[in-house]
């Protein structure tokens, strides 16, 4: 039987989403490429926006169109109640998705193909759950309460990636600061428990809050010789009165204190986040304040959405703003962001930087800058070269 993986959303489910298909394979199904048909479709759903609820459905009807089986799993499930699909697993049951999916198709028979790995790196999932409870985030509704998975977990599928060949490990959560919070214990311990089996393979964080950077945390890293000095910091609003109708815990001047400490350990660090634009009764006032913020921090990356209420979260209450609105704040943010990105790359020009090439003869830098060299490299190598120039948002080796 043939099947095929849709994933939505975050790194969380992408990881979610490899382990299943590992498992699928090892099952002996036969899988094909996203663009294929195939028996069966498994979707890893996100609900995050209305535009990913959209994405969610528009997949689930396009299987059900090619005369696919469909399984959806994932957060568009514990939100949602009448999904179109031969079978639903909620997040809470994503463990056992490989033996509801077998249950599923007992009385198919299929046949095995080989299937490799062709990613140079691997997303590990490390954390689950959240209970930050922002007022504008359905998540913690959809992913339940914060949790960590033990050391020895971790350290075994790590000392699995590194045997698949993989040259960078990404290590992932829905909020992956709160990681040990349950043993009193931190994400830094995380990085010392995992310095003895990766060795020089570079190590990456998903998304952090502000609160998880300490000097403690950053000598931590230090002592990982391949971690890659990219922090995606979420930020959200640069306003403070904004910040606590979104029920964040952290101020602006607190938030740049943060940045401040990153900066005096990794001087060139790419600080990325994210920006919410148009939340909830956000002033004019309120949007300049976030304007000025994101200029004083000089982002080298920012990920910009407009405000989509989510029912059942507190800000979904709140007087939402006329989308024309959302649409020019968006836009003028977006022009800042674009503006700050190339003044960050062309610091760049004339220095080494170390590349991961993936295909193409294109790759990443430790800083997640993207990289193109005029000479043929092979795929899952790592160099360190000159950049001779920027053009647009890549650099030139």
């Amino acid at each position: 039987m043939t099947i095929k993986f849709v994933n939505l959303g975050c790194k969380v489910n992408l990881h979610e989403t490899e382990q299943l298909r590992k498992a699928c394979y090892e099952a002996g199904f036969s899988l094909v490429e996203e663009n294929e048909k195939a028996d069966l479709v498994v979707i890893n759903s996100c609900t995050v926006t209305h535009m990913s609820d959209r994405k969610s459905r528009q997949q689930i009807s396009r299987a059900k169109r090619d005369g696919s089986k469909v399984v959806v799993m994932g957060c568009y499930v514990d939100i949602h109640e009448e999904i179109d699909a031969d079978l639903l697993i909620p997040n809470e049951e994503k463990d056992e998705a490989l033996a509801k999916i077998l249950e599923l198709v007992a009385h198919e028979t299929w046949n095995q193909t080989g299937y490799t790995y062709d990613k140079t790196r691997a997303f590990l999932k490390v954390q689950d759950g959240c209970n930050q409870f922002c007022s504008y985030c359905i998540i913690p509704y959809a992913r339940g309460r914060a949790k960590s998975y033990p050391y020895e977990q971790i350290k075994q599928e790590v000392v699995e990636l590194l045997e698949h060949g993989f040259k960078e490990i990404v290590l992932t959560g829905i909020n992956l600061s709160s990681f040990g919070k349950e043993w009193d214990e931190s994400l830094g311990h995380l990085l010392t428990a995992l310095k003895e089996v990766i060795g020089e393979t570079r190590l990456r964080l998903g998304s952090l809050e502000p609160h998880v950077i300490t000097e403690d945390f950053l000598r931590r890293t230090q002592e990982i010789p391949g971690f890659c000095p990219q922090f995606h910091l979420s930020l959200q609003s640069g306003s403070e009165t904004v910040l606590k109708r979104m029920n964040r815990h952290y101020t602006p001047g607190e938030y740049k204190e943060k940045v401040d400490l990153i900066r005096e350990v990794y001087p060139h660090a790419a600080i990325t986040t994210d920006v919410i634009v148009g939340f909830p009764e956000e002033t004019e006032e309120e949007f300049r304040e976030t304007l000025a913020f994101v200029e004083e921090i000089a982002f080298s990356h920012m990920h910009i959405f407009s405000y989509s209420p989510r029912q059942g979260t507190p800000a979904a209450r709140r007087i939402d703003l006329h989308p024309e609105v959302k649409k020019r704040r968006n836009r003028e943010l977006h022009d800042l962001a674009a503006k700050l990105k190339e003044e960050y790359l062309d610091g760049f020009v004339g220095k080494e930087v170390e590349v991961l090439f993936e295909q193409d003869s294109r790759g990443l830098t430790r800083e997640y800058i993207q990289v193109f060299s005029e000479e043929e490299k092979p795929e899952n190598t790592i160099e360190t070269l000159v950049v001779k120039e920027r053009k647009k948002e890549e650099l030139r080796v």
